[in-house]
């Protein structure tokens, strides 16, 4: 009678776990439904380096993949890695700042991770220094006593200006004057020479050369001066949305990582996106040159070292008061 009784108990136990083990299993399939009628926010810039972006919400790869997109236009790179920390956004295309991210997470770290990074391998220039059409500078020592535009609002422009010119042998702070400009203004300020150069980013350097005659006084300059690969850009994730909602998290980074390969095996045919989301017209999109896009994953050692080397220009000029280390922002699966 007593062995009946034990297995009479066992049997009981069974079944409660197994009763237990099909709520959680019931549990765990609604929290996954819930999990994928989610909106997902996703920044952006108008300008070239997000290119993967534009093709795959034109190609409605993620519709295809069954999420509910929301593309979010911001007009500095500040404004959208404020927007992921306080998470009004969830994630950004390629465009958002590789500086302002490393800064922004030694500051304030565990917030974001990079799954993806943009700018220049080869002979792509996506920052560039121009002068007007008249101008006759022919160097940047020449900027001596001259005035020199950047994107306004960004510490990482600023800083890349300051570590140019001092290679160079000037001093930002007294030898010339810096003059902070909106992306929209950046063209006008130029052909108008309320500026004697502008330090561009893309498209801003196409449009001036195409619109006005503006010159290339220095392709390339962070290729050049500070860090070969030059990755500038930066695609982001905010780290509490990846960890509430990581199959959504995981389609939205997988239809990117799509889409940067479609752009990488393909510039040229992939341009046509850029027309919907950007202010460039067709001649201008016909005209700009390439940007570089990798992967968190496919990044190499030489990659990694250049990102660091970047980052320590934030540390020369002490804007932060240590390293930013490369390999505890990257969102690696």
């Amino acid at each position: 009678m007593k062995n009946k009784k034990i297995v009479l108990g066992l049997i009981l136990i069974i079944l409660a776990m197994a009763i237990g083990g099909y709520s959680l299993a019931n549990k765990q399939n609604k929290t996954d439904i819930k999990e994928e009628a989610i909106k997902v926010k996703i920044g952006y810039l108008p300008v070239i380096h997000n290119l993967p972006l534009f093709l795959a919400a034109s190609q409605n790869y993620f519709k295809d993949a069954g999420l509910d997109v929301e593309l979010v236009k911001f007009e500095s790179p500040n404004q959208i890695i404020d927007a992921l920390i306080n998470g009004s956004i969830d994630i950004c295309g390629p465009s958002g700042a590789l500086g302002i991210t490393g800064i922004a997470d030694f500051k304030n770290p565990g917030k974001m991770k990079i799954y993806a990074v943009s700018g220049e391998m080869t002979d792509n220039s996506s920052e560039n220094i121009i002068v007007p059409k008249d101008s006759s500078l022919k160097s940047i020592a020449d900027l001596k006593g001259k005035k020199l535009g950047i994107l306004a609002g960004t510490i990482q422009w600023r800083t890349i200006a300051r570590e140019l010119l001092s290679q160079n042998g000037l001093d930002m702070d007294k030898d010339l004057t810096i003059v902070e400009l909106a992306l929209p203004l950046q063209v006008q300020a130029l052909s108008s020479e309320q500026i004697d150069a502008l330090l561009a980013l893309e498209p801003i350097s196409t449009t001036a050369v195409e619109k006005s005659g503006a010159k290339i006084l220095v392709k390339s300059p962070v290729k050049q001066y500070i860090a070969d690969p030059a990755w500038l850009g930066a695609g982001v994730i905010n780290v509490e949305f990846s960890q509430n909602h990581p199959q959504t998290a995981q389609k939205a980074l997988a239809v990117l990582d799509r889409a940067i390969d479609e752009v990488n095996q393909n510039p040229e045919a992939s341009r046509q996106y850029l027309k919907n989301y950007t202010s460039l017209t067709d001649d201008l999109i016909a005209k700009v040159p390439p940007v570089d896009f990798k992967t968190c994953n496919s990044l190499n050692q030489q990659d990694k070292d250049a990102i660091k080397k970047f980052f320590g220009i934030f540390t020369k000029y002490k804007v932060i008061d240590g390293e930013i280390n490369p390999d505890n922002l990257l969102y690696c699966k």
